[in-house]
């Protein structure tokens, strides 16, 4: 095996594939391997099983993750979505209510439904402007 202080794991693939993609294949594997916290027992005993399958050393709790880290930023943005909705916290969601759409693209809606979805902005304009 050649020398692999700076490729790491990687060195195993020599010169091929490319420096981008071997830097690619490092950065996951590195964070593959590291200690993950179990969201159950809040151990560093995670362990991958197999691609998507996490599984806590400790307490022997199994869930679906993501492939190469247990948990994604999809992940978390859907569990931040689904935790405001559930606590009450609408400010930081938008209600489809509120959305402003014109009458090219809604033809079989009649005019006063989407007049009353709309926001006159002239009005608020000339309150607001110092005279």
């Amino acid at each position: 095996m050649g020398r692999t202080k700076k490729v790491g794991s990687t060195g195993r693939f020599s010169s091929r594939y490319g420096a981008k993609l071997r830097r690619r294949v490092l950065d996951i594997e590195k964070r593959r391997n590291e200690a993950h916290r179990c969201p159950s027992c809040a151990t560093r005993a995670l362990a991958r099983k197999s691609a998507g399958l996490w599984v806590c050393k400790k307490c022997g709790l199994l869930f679906a993750g993501g492939a190469y880290v247990p948990y994604t930023d999809a992940g978390r943005a859907a569990r931040r979505a689904i935790a405001q909705r559930v606590s009450g916290d609408f400010l930081a969601l938008r209600d489809e209510d509120e959305i402003v759409v014109p009458n090219e693209f809604l033809p079989n809606v009649e005019e006063d439904v989407v007049a009353s979805t709309t926001v006159d902005v002239d009005d608020e304009e000339s309150s607001e402007a110092p005279e």
